[in-house]
């Protein structure tokens, strides 16, 4: 396990750079918002692009998890898994909504190979989410459709609810995942 300044690190980069943009928060600028000298950080990181890539992966990991969970519960049927995956989808972005916002608006400020390493998790992720609705389609769900096309339209507007949602909103993300779930179900 990661000790406490590791993951304070993180936690204050992801929302500097959410708030501010990649390019414009400096390492002098997440040492001091972590209470650290600035050199400490190489303690914990080799640069600034390795703490953005830590703060990536940190949110993909937990959700490839938890939704490989989902996939392998032989004791839910498609449609349970597709609701529970939805869950999980959205209260990772109430948990890590700075991490997707970066995602979101951030990931071209990562190398090549940075962005490689990101976007293969990804991949993962929408392969995984697929396989619900392709077990889903032989149920009658998504007659005629594309599963690629629809795991994507429905990854979109899971991800673009961290654009509008608010916490203090009059909906919970419990009653949101519902409401899109009830939408294609």
């Amino acid at each position: 396990m990661k000790d406490n300044k590791y993951e304070k690190i993180l936690v204050s980069s992801a929302r500097l750079i959410s708030q501010r943009g990649y390019e414009t928060v400096s390492l002098q600028e997440i040492a001091d918002k972590v209470g650290l000298h600035k050199s400490t950080l190489f303690h914990y990181f080799k640069n600034k692009e390795e703490i953005f890539l830590r703060i990536l992966e940190k949110s993909v990991d937990k959700v490839n998890t938890d939704l490989e969970g989902i996939i392998n519960n032989r004791e839910l049927e498609p449609e349970e898994k597709l609701r529970k995956a939805f869950d999980n989808h959205l209260t990772l972005l109430i948990e890590h909504f700075d991490n997707v916002n970066i995602y979101l608006n951030e990931l071209r400020s990562l190398s090549k190979k940075n962005q490689a390493i990101y976007l293969k998790k990804r991949k993962k992720y929408e392969k995984d989410f697929e396989k619900i609705l392709k077990a889903m389609k032989t149920k009658g769900y998504f007659a005629g459709l594309n599963t690629k096309i629809a795991t994507f339209g429905l990854l979109g507007m899971l991800n673009w609810t961290v654009k509008w949602y608010k916490k203090d909103g009059p909906l919970t993300m419990k009653e949101v995942s519902n409401i899109f779930y009830r939408m294609i179900t």
